[in-house]
């Protein structure tokens, strides 16, 4: 069955998303009793049309101006990066580009590391009345829509992966440097590294001085939100089982890697789409939903394209059910079975070896 999104009705109120719709075929297709649907992704065609930032999922990061030494527990401001197909440098010049605009900032210089792969910090302020910059990665209003992991601070890495810490950089301006650099809570703050003076020019790289030198940036990954594509439909709801949903059962048809570059199309040939094959208890189709996705359920706007594929169903025989017996039970029937064989053969010899009655003669009449 060929599925085109111009074909079918889109159930997202947003009329430009194509990725979340249903399709109602004009015959049913029915499955006989005594058979089942294997269900398979024979073909796709999806056109990489969409972004790896995406306003909804990682566009947000909010910040906090305090005076030097003074813990941040609110938000002064959020910067929004325009939706977009970032790298690793685009990433941190639109940063740099939205963050040092706004009033009171002073000069944040972000520079990535290609032997580490992550960015590395430096932070000068305009006065010490704001001497103080957290990046409110945890506790900021746009907490969940937040670029944190792409910018190096993933909550698996940054702070022995405690997901409740902001990261901030202080400087009294006596030296020219962020004096004292760490992370914090909306109620306290931690020294993780610091310099006395006279760096004006140095960058935080992540590693600590403060009794530890371990590094707890993450590397840069600017693809975080969207590593792959996943086709869901509403005829899979039984058939896998999905970590992100506590290893329970979720509406999972195919995951489609992303192997071109953006602008190109990603395919699923047939003899790609032969893995993706599914066993579906339904005996009746007559509604068809897909929907185009992420791998944390978020829909993927492609920008108002469309996208096709091709569902293969295949009307399956049940195999015969084998129910294999323990070793011991096997053993003590195949006994019992070689007991009662003997048994019957001991009657039978039995009855070969009895005597004949003597046959009676008639009487001789008078």
């Amino acid at each position: 069955m060929f599925i085109n999104s111009r074909d079918a009705t889109q159930n997202n109120s947003l009329d430009y998303l194509t990725t979340d719709f249903t399709f109602i075929p004009e015959e049913a297709v029915v499955v006989p009793q005594h058979q089942t649907i294997l269900m398979s992704l024979h073909h796709t065609s999806i056109p990489f049309s969409f972004y790896n930032f995406q306003e909804g999922r990682n566009c947000h990061l909010d910040y906090g101006l305090t005076a030097t030494g003074v813990n941040s527990n609110s938000t002064t401001g959020t910067i929004t990066i325009p939706e977009a197909n970032y790298n690793a440098v685009s990433l941190l010049d639109k940063i740099m580009e939205l963050l040092n605009a706004e009033p009171n900032v002073g000069q944040l210089t972000i520079r990535y590391n290609r032997d580490t792969l992550k960015y590395e910090f430096n932070w000068i302020p305009t006065t010490a009345a704001y001497g103080r910059l957290t990046l409110r990665i945890a506790t900021g209003t746009n907490a969940l829509t937040n670029f944190r992991d792409e910018i190096g601070f993933n909550s698996n890495k940054f702070v022995n992966g405690n997901e409740g810490f902001n990261v901030y950089f202080d400087n009294n301006l006596a030296g020219g440097f962020a004096l004292d650099c760490g992370f914090s809570t909306d109620a306290a703050s931690t020294t993780y590294f610091a310099l006395a003076s006279g760096a004006s020019s140095a960058f935080w790289t992540g590693e600590g001085n403060q009794g530890t030198t371990k590094n707890i940036f993450s590397a840069v990954d600017v693809s975080a939100s969207i590593r792959s594509l996943y086709i869901r439909s509403n005829l899979t709801t039984q058939s896998v089982l999905d970590s992100a949903v506590g290893g329970g059962f979720s509406s999972i048809l195919a995951r489609i890697p992303i192997d071109v570059d953006s602008g190109g199309v990603i395919t699923i040939s047939p003899s790609d789409g032969s893995v993706h094959k599914l066993y579906v208890k339904v005996k009746d189709i007559t509604i068809i939903g897909l929907r185009l996705t992420d791998q944390r359920n978020r829909l993927i706007d492609l920008n108002g394209l469309d996208w096709d594929i091709s569902l293969q169903f295949d009307f399956m025989e049940p195999e015969e059910k084998i129910i294999r017996v323990d070793k011991r039970t096997e053993v003590e029937k195949n006994k019992y079975e070689k007991f009662k064989e003997e048994k019957e053969k001991l009657k039978a010899d039995k009855k070969k070896r009895k005597p004949k009655s003597p046959e009676k003669k008639p009487m001789d009449k008078i």
